[in-house]
């Protein structure tokens, strides 16, 4: 016993100089890769803290939280020159077309849209990770367009400056979920159908409330979840990241608390990234797979929300198989449907295209008697870019053939996570956006050496709007109550 006690001692002491030794090596290498940290990146900024004394108890209370939160962030930075970004194309330089467009809309703060008329339902929609509302913008005028009201949320720490998501938990965001449901459900009236959506974290976020709201009679129920690229399932990975980061309340490590600081040429997103929201995320899904878990032991998902899921077979952040597993197998049959996006079969590159997601598909066509509709959205033929739907019914094998007005654009061979929210002519990640646009990201083809920019080359070539968005939409517009 005393041999085993020693080697017991002996082990834990050599895991934790393991550990301590990788968040030293972690620190020292995020203050030689990452450039110096900005205002925007230390900025201490008073959002929604969910049960702090002053958290607002009501939406109208958070959208006026908001609304000093903006005016305190313009003051410190955008109107202070010692904080205020120096780049020609930043969010943060006042006289830059980024800022204008950044500052002087609506959408990297919560919005709502009214229909014309009295309101046939209402909806929430609920942005990603690093996103602000704009992402979902496109999604909220298809369903004002219905006849419904539109409340589209700005999360905590977003919209704002990438320090807003340093120290933001995932409970602050399911807390202002609650709040802007229970205003969004009381926005058509008595009887009248209340939807959810949500992209990436936003479609967890929804999740979790849908869940929440089969057991607790005072959470509006919504009837059908519209839920795009959903963060269902994170790398285990990503709950490391707040051990990585344990040096940094030493200033000569501060930057260990970002895993990227980039330029913030983005008017709607995030460039940066902190540790903490990596954490957060793995945090909530696996919140989610918990309550999935209770609820399906005591037989109690049979209530669930019709789910729509929108997923692209190729996603860097969430895989189609993910998708599956920890949500749609789950539940009972109840009119549930995947729509997922193929890769373009017809380009030359389809060769290099990693197998795993290609492996993924092959075992949603071989699966039997799945209680969930699923439309795959390919290429009509091997040599031609026009995709059709090929649709197979809960609980059968066979396949039908729709055909679609749509076809792969020259040189795409994938949409992915961060383009399905997007119409191709959005003004800001179109790929073709409409005439007299100030600022366009999405049709950037740069072509150039390696290493002459700040930015990697592979982000201007990842696809940031979806050339199928109105196979997302019909189907919305298709099955809305």
């Amino acid at each position: 016993m005393r041999r085993l006690s020693k080697w017991l001692v002996y082990a834990t002491g050599l895991a934790a100089g393991a550990c301590a030794l990788v968040v030293l090596v972690f620190a020292l290498q995020a203050r030689a890769r990452l450039p110096d940290l900005e205002a925007w990146h230390r900025v201490e900024l008073i959002d929604f803290r969910a049960g702090s004394a002053d958290a607002p108890t009501t939406f109208a209370e958070y959208r006026a939280l908001e609304e000093r939160l903006f005016a305190d962030l313009r003051t410190r930075l955008l109107q202070d020159p010692a904080a205020a970004d120096a780049q020609a194309l930043s969010r943060f330089n006042p006289d830059s077309v980024v800022a204008r467009i950044a500052w002087d809309t609506v959408y990297n703060r919560s919005f709502e849209l009214a229909p014309e008329g009295e309101p046939r339902g209402s909806a929430l929609l609920v942005h990603g990770l690093t996103d602000s509302p704009y992402s979902l913008r496109g999604i909220a005028e298809t369903l004002q367009a219905q006849g419904y009201y539109v409340v589209v949320l700005r999360m905590p720490g977003h919209g704002t400056a990438p320090s807003g998501l340093v120290d933001v938990s995932w409970e602050d965001w399911y807390a202002a979920v609650e709040l802007a449901a229970r205003h969004a459900a009381t926005k058509a009236g008595p009887g009248k159908p209340f939807v959810a959506g949500g992209h990436s974290t936003g479609a967890a976020l929804v999740t979790l409330y849908s869940l929440q709201s089969l057991e607790d009679p005072e959470l509006p129920r919504p009837e059908d979840l519209y839920l795009v690229s959903a963060a269902i399932g994170i790398s285990p990975f990503a709950v490391l990241t707040n051990v990585l980061s344990g040096l940094s309340f030493i200033p000569y490590f501060e930057k260990s608390r970002w895993m990227d600081v980039l330029p913030e040429y983005d008017p709607y997103k995030y460039n940066s990234f902190p540790v903490n929201a990596a954490n957060q995320v793995h945090s909530l899904t696996h919140v989610v797979q918990e309550r999935l878990d209770e609820l399906e032991g005591a037989d109690n998902l049979a209530a669930m929300p019709r789910v729509h899921l929108f997923q692209s077979i190729v996603d860097s952040t969430v895989t189609a198989d993910e998708v599956v597993r920890g949500l749609l197998a789950r539940l009972p049959a109840g009119g549930h449907e995947l729509v997922v996006f193929d890769i373009n079969r017809e380009q030359m590159l389809e060769g290099f295209v990693a197998r795993g997601p290609l492996d993924d598909l092959e075992r949603l066509r071989a699966a039997v008697d799945l209680p969930f509709r699923i439309t795959l959205v390919a290429n009509a033929s091997a040599d031609d870019t026009a995709v059709a739907a090929y649709v197979r019914a809960p609980g059968t094998r066979a396949v039908t053939i729709e055909a679609l007005p749509y076809a792969w654009p020259h040189g795409v061979f994938s949409v992915g996570h961060v383009s399905l929210p997007f119409p191709p002519d959005d003004p800001v990640y179109g790929l073709v956006p409409p005439p007299g646009t100030t600022y366009n990201l999405g049709g950037i083809a740069a072509r150039g050496e390696s290493g002459a920019l700040v930015v990697g080359l592979g982000t201007f070539t990842r696809l940031r709007s979806n050339p199928f968005f109105d196979v997302i939409t019909a189907r919305i517009v298709e099955t809305l109550p």
